[in-house]
């Protein structure tokens, strides 16, 4: 083993996911999630150099994290956006279609009070540096449309609709996918994997819906380790690491258990976690 190989062994990278400006997620609160990781010394990367790195062997910064959004809501744009930028950090944002459809059918894409991004703002996110995923069309519980339609058809469809919505309306093909809500199924699996070379997954809690039963995290992505105290999965497979399955990659929500500054200094604190 080389001391790039040793090296890059050794590498844990915490990823975020969040639904953009809330009740409980204000953005003077993202700004000071933002401050912790910058003054910790952390360098923000998207999906492409995620990618480079799990799977082309590509170096990475010395401390790499990864921040990423789910759903086009627009105050990422119009709030998350910009002070992202104030941090020189970027992020990953995941879209989900049927909204922005219907927003650009009854014309409410021209109104200042929409709730989604148009797709001349998404763009000017990738232009910036954010990559983009799919998130499929409208938006279900993976679990439960795989045991409504064991042939797979339903969820291919969801898939395909999402595929052709973005490519439209961004002239792009999307190369990444975020699975919906914490309900995964090995059908919806399958199929990510044939259009796609990443997919994340989503941990609120210790425990996932997966193919039509309550199932550990743990369980799911293949880790041994026991749930910790504060009532999540163990430790370890709350961070990206080269063993990582490119295809149940980890995200841990602000509003989960890191919501508190100090729960969110300590996940930063990869120096205190066993590998697995």
């Amino acid at each position: 083993m080389t001391l790039n190989e040793i090296e890059d062994d050794k590498i844990k990278i915490p990823i975020t996911m969040c639904h953009g400006v809330s009740e409980n997620l204000g953005i003077d609160r993202f700004d000071q999630y933002f401050k912790i990781a910058k003054d910790s010394g952390f360098s923000s990367i998207n999906y492409f150099e995620l990618e480079d790195w799990l799977l082309n062997e590509k170096n990475l910064p010395k401390k790499p994290i990864i921040f990423d959004f789910d759903h086009p809501v627009r105050s990422i744009y119009t709030e998350i956006f910009p002070l992202m930028k104030k941090y020189g950090f970027k992020g990953n944002l995941f879209v989900n279609t049927e909204p922005m459809e219907e927003m650009y059918a009854n014309g409410s894409f021209r109104s200042d009070d929409r709730l989604y991004m148009i797709w001349d703002e998404i763009k000017e996110l990738i232009d910036d540096g954010w990559s983009f995923g799919a998130h499929t069309h409208t938006h279900p519980n993976l679990s439960e449309l795989a045991d409504k339609d064991p042939s797979g058809g339903a969820i291919q469809q969801e898939l395909e609709l999402n595929d052709r919505t973005l490519e439209k309306g961004l002239a792009m093909q999307p190369r990444y996918f975020a699975f919906t809500g914490t309900s995964w199924s090995s059908l919806a699996e399958q199929e990510v994997m044939k259009r796609y070379t990443l997919g994340r997954l989503w941990i609120m809690d210790s425990h996932y819906q997966v193919d039509g039963e309550l199932l550990r995290f743990a369980d799911l992505v293949g880790d041994e380790g026991e749930d910790e105290i504060d009532g999540g999965p163990p430790m370890a497979s709350r961070y990206i690491t080269k063993h990582t399955n490119p295809f149940k990659i980890p995200s841990v929500d602000f509003e989960g258990l890191i919501y508190d500054y100090e729960d969110f200094r300590r996940y930063l604190r990869i120096d205190r976690v066993r590998g697995r």
